[in-house]
């Protein structure tokens, strides 16, 4: 049988293992966007696993977070189109926090979602001869790229 106590945690009264919490665990956001790699997206879980992933990591065996972290959690400006949620990105303590740009207008592009894996395959190629092309006049004199006295 089990009985939530005056702070809302609710334990097996046999074992004492934290089985729920009235409220969200305040350590769940530990495990919002678990970093996957390299150019790879957090894996992102629903809320309730987070938070039931808190309650056994941190509440019943034991693991706290360090005092001295190596990594924090910043807002991941691209996620909310990308994905269409708020997602985080974990980065080096010492990164400094990133600044949030308020655009005027929000910037509308090709909905993509029902392309077949060759209109992304060709997607991605355009996209890649456009950063080359970017960088080459980047690099190119200022005559060539318009800016110069001819």
């Amino acid at each position: 049988m089990a009985k939530a106590d005056k702070d809302g945690i609710v334990r097996d009264r046999r074992t004492g293992i934290v089985l729920a919490r009235k409220n969200r665990h305040p350590l769940a956001d530990l495990f919002k966007d678990i970093p996957m790699g390299e150019g790879l997206p957090g894996m992102h879980m629903d809320p309730m696993a987070e938070h039931i992933l808190a309650i056994h990591v941190v509440d019943n065996l034991g693991f706290v977070p360090s005092n001295a972290p190596l990594y924090k959690a910043v807002p991941d400006p691209d996620s909310l189109n990308a994905t269409g949620t708020d997602r985080v990105l974990w980065v080096p303590i010492n990164t400094p926090d990133p600044i949030v740009d308020e655009l005027d207008e929000p910037i509308v592009v090709a909905d993509i979602s029902n392309y077949d894996p060759d209109q992304i395959a060709a997607l991605e190629m355009q996209l890649q001869q456009k950063k080359i092309a970017d960088k080459l006049l980047e690099q190119a004199d200022p005559q060539v790229r318009g800016e110069g006295d001819f």
